[in-house]
């Protein structure tokens, strides 16, 4: 990638919490890749000794004094840094290396996408069919700074942050992209903190990342979306009014009562004196035949136009977003 010819400034963000045994591996990667214009550390209140580490780099070392979680640490280092290109990094991250940055800032870098994650090496993320139902959550990320601004601090918060960018990427911008990297990985909560605090934190991380989710969906949905889900409801909705319209068809066709016996018999057998079957039985045949045929025919050909008008709104909203 030639960077000579764009004048776009990159910087990388490592947010750490007691990252002292590990931050060291990943800023010898981060400070010997010379892209980056600066790399900034935002100690996030530590009690062991990630600031003596940090300072044996050519890096900025910034503290908080007291605990704010990672997106709020992030959200300190977006506001000291100079590039228009951020890079975000976790302190406890393993196999990173200057070919997986490459591959992430590139895209962002070359206006292609607004957003690209690197995931790390987990089994789960090769099936990228998985991805419709799992989240995309990956602290190796590049990313314009444009996006990071314009994003709302409420979910600058501790593990929301990771959710609400590939929102805000996907809806609000130009995208986002990632690629699943075989050597990239990390040590888990439950090692790093022990079994218990560990599994604290993964629920807590859990927690956020499904509010973030359920926020995002209710209230920060762009309007074209909304009304193309609620288009598509309505399509499933036309639908099964349509089945029911030819249920009703086809009760005539083998006659009310033969059609309830054929319906229930399992149930009958089992328990004749059903009082809601008892019920239908005494009183289907009270209803007049003619009626039901045209209720049936009414209910179907009104759901077909339904259908067709549902389909062409759907049609339109998706050619708009």
């Amino acid at each position: 990638m030639d960077y000579a010819k764009n004048n776009k400034n990159i910087t990388a963000i490592v947010p750490a919490y007691n990252e002292a045994e590990r931050i060291s591996k990943v800023l010898e990667v981060l400070t010997t890749y010379k892209q980056f214009k600066e790399i900034i550390v935002v100690d996030d209140g530590s009690t062991d000794n990630t600031e003596e580490i940090v300072k044996k780099f050519n890096v900025r070392y910034i503290r908080n004094e007291s605990n704010k979680g990672k997106g709020a640490s992030m959200d300190i280092g977006v506001k000291h840094a100079g590039g228009e290109i951020i890079f975000f990094c976790d302190a406890d991250v393993l196999g990173l290396n200057h070919k997986i940055l490459e591959e992430t800032i590139k895209p962002v870098f070359e206006n292609k996408v607004e957003m690209f994650i690197a995931m790390r090496n987990r089994k789960l993320y090769f099936l990228s069919f998985i991805l419709v139902f799992v989240p995309l959550l990956g602290g190796e990320r590049a990313l314009t700074k444009r996006l990071w601004i314009n994003l709302p601090d409420k979910y600058k918060d501790r593990f929301k942050i990771e959710t609400a960018l590939n929102f805000y990427a996907k809806y609000y911008y130009k995208g986002l992209d990632y690629k699943v990297f075989s050597g990239l990985t990390q040590i888990i909560k439950e090692k790093k903190y022990g079994l218990k605090r560990g599994i604290k934190q993964r629920f807590g991380m859990y927690k956020d990342v499904l509010k973030a989710a359920f926020e995002l969906q209710t209230l920060d949905l762009p309007k074209n979306h909304k009304h193309l889900r609620i288009a598509v409801l309505k399509l499933i909705t036309s639908i099964f009014s349509l089945i029911i319209g030819w249920s009703i068809l086809l009760v005539i066709y083998f006659g009310p009562v033969k059609f309830l016996f054929r319906l229930f018999n399992n149930h009958l057998m089992k328990n004749p004196d059903s009082p809601i079957i008892l019920f239908l039985l005494n009183n289907i045949g009270k209803v007049s035949t003619n009626f039901l045929i045209y209720l049936g025919i009414f209910i179907i050909i009104l759901n077909i136009i339904f259908i067709i008008l549902n389909i062409r709104q759907i049609i339109k909203l998706a050619y708009r977003n």
